[in-house]
């Protein structure tokens, strides 16, 4: 993700946290004689990842302002607490997971940070390792015409400005089951795309959004919109995450499904 750090902190002066949290306690696994046990890392261990955090992109963010913060205690909880008292306005993490938690494509760390924090979270691509530096050209947006989505679209309009990058907005309809067996005729269908056309075209003249390329499809949400992403060879998706005053910030199914399957990074906001 350093490529994407690099290129985010340069368009906004920013400065870089890099953080790194020790869990403090090792286990030693059930071999047959004793249970799990947890016992207590020692301190030149801890001592020795502060030393490797301290070189770690060096080379490569040279020249920007880092600060290397090292705190032990359950990494979760620690990544979600520092980025609220630093008052971070966006948060980096890759999507892969690690030990107990490395069968799932999006791990246990990164999914309770994107349950729990405010600010934005870009989230790395899993499918491809970045070499050199990048350049975001060509954002798209999934929006899914709820009550956040013209601020969501806000926020990819912004991006794409501040980056003199194209915008394409897309739009899933769902499928629907086939055991419903229901069939639209095409007037049916033509009436209810032009209508969500009509309903995003409002949402794009709210959001400021010029030069827009608007798609309509209809399928599997999470398939449909990593396909178009793929097709476009966008640099960028840019989402929205569930409403915190409704359901406690949770991202909804489909926004956990694209975040595994995009072949770019995803900005959930």
């Amino acid at each position: 993700m350093i490529p994407y750090v690099k290129v985010i902190a340069a368009k906004y002066e920013a400065e870089i946290t890099l953080l790194h949290v020790v869990d403090p306690l090792i286990g030693i696994p059930d071999i047959g004689i004793a249970p799990l046990a947890l016992l207590p890392l020692p301190r030149w261990l801890i001592s020795q990842e502060a030393e490797k955090l301290e070189s770690f992109g060096k080379e490569e963010l040279d020249g920007f302002p880092v600060r290397r913060l090292v705190y032990e205690g359950d990494p979760e909880m620690q990544i979600v607490a520092t980025a609220q008292g630093e008052k971070s306005q966006l948060v980096v993490m890759p999507t892969h997971g690690y030990g107990r938690f490395r069968r799932f494509l999006i791990g246990s760390m990164t999914s309770k940070v994107l349950h729990d924090l405010d600010c934005p979270v870009l989230t790395g691509a899993h499918h491809r390792r970045l070499n050199g530096e990048i350049k975001i050209k060509n954002v798209v947006c999934a929006i899914d015409l709820g009550p956040r989505s013209c601020d969501v679209l806000t926020w990819a309009t912004r991006v794409c400005g501040d980056f003199h990058a194209h915008l394409s907005v897309v739009h899933v309809i769902p499928g629907l089951p086939p055991s419903l067996k229901i069939v639209f005729s095409p007037d049916v269908r033509d009436e209810l795309e032009d209508s969500i056309r009509g309903e995003t075209e409002r949402l794009r003249t709210t959001a400021g959004a010029q030069d827009v390329t608007v798609c309509v499809e209809e399928g599997h949400v999470a398939r449909s919109i990593c396909s178009y992403v793929k097709s476009v060879s966008a640099d960028l998706l840019i989402i929205g995450r569930a409403d915190r005053s409704k359901d406690g910030g949770r991202l909804r199914e489909n926004a956990y499904a694209i975040i595994r399957e995009s072949v770019c990074p995803v900005l959930s906001v």
